[in-house]
């Protein structure tokens, strides 16, 4: 299990930081007016290397395990869940094609905000779990996001074999995130019962 939470913890920080500096680099382009090009981001690739490499050492050294996979996790999560609602709303709210482009910059904006939710959530976390920590067992709360997010991925995609629908392995449509994003949550909050209650268990005998 040591090595399960610290495999993860690796790799969800990694992805966390390539994330956050994407979204930044992406914000600062913008924001100055200058022209940003996927050649850019590929040129620049080893300094984005560097960067997130800089940036996950420093969660790793000074901050402990557990706030990093709650936090990045979380933001994880809340990235699809607030992509699916800004979707649906616009979806929703703009019927014609001309209305949603003159406010789909609004939503390419919000979109490369939230990419920094895990990197927040994670120093977010570390002041909060530093006095509440008690009702987090963080081995149950990672295997259940784990077990929960394969489940429910692989559960898209059968349904897409039922349905002879199956022309990729990603790009799922707003219910089928739902599907995702639902069954991950059920998973999440069931393993961390249940890795709380037999904890409790173990300290009592």
């Amino acid at each position: 299990m040591k090595l399960f939470l610290n495999v993860t913890t690796y790799l969800v920080t990694a992805i966390a930081a390539v994330l956050a500096f994407f979204s930044l680099a992406t914000l600062y382009h913008e924001l100055s007016g200058s022209y940003f090009e996927l050649l850019d981001i590929l040129f620049k690739l080893p300094m984005t290397v560097i960067i997130s490499l800089i940036i996950c050492y420093f969660l790793i050294k000074r901050i402990t395990i557990k706030p990093i996979l709650f936090g990045t996790i979380i933001g994880f999560w809340l990235i699809k869940v607030i992509q699916v609602v800004n979707v649906s709303y616009y979806l929703y709210h703009y019927k014609s094609n001309e209305d949603y482009i003159q406010n789909i910059s609004i939503r390419n904006t919000i979109d490369l905000c939230i990419q920094l939710l895990p990197i927040a959530l994670v120093f977010l976390s570390h002041f909060l779990l530093k006095k509440y920590n008690n009702w987090l067992h963080i081995s149950g709360f990672t295997c259940g996001a784990t077990i929960g997010f394969f489940t429910s991925y692989a559960t898209v995609l059968f349904i897409r074999h039922i349905n002879n629908s199956l022309t990729s392995y990603h790009y799922f449509d707003n219910n089928e995130l739902m599907i995702v994003i639902v069954g991950t949550a059920i998973f999440t909050i069931l393993g961390s019962i249940i890795g709380l209650k037999k904890f409790n268990q173990t300290q009592e005998k």
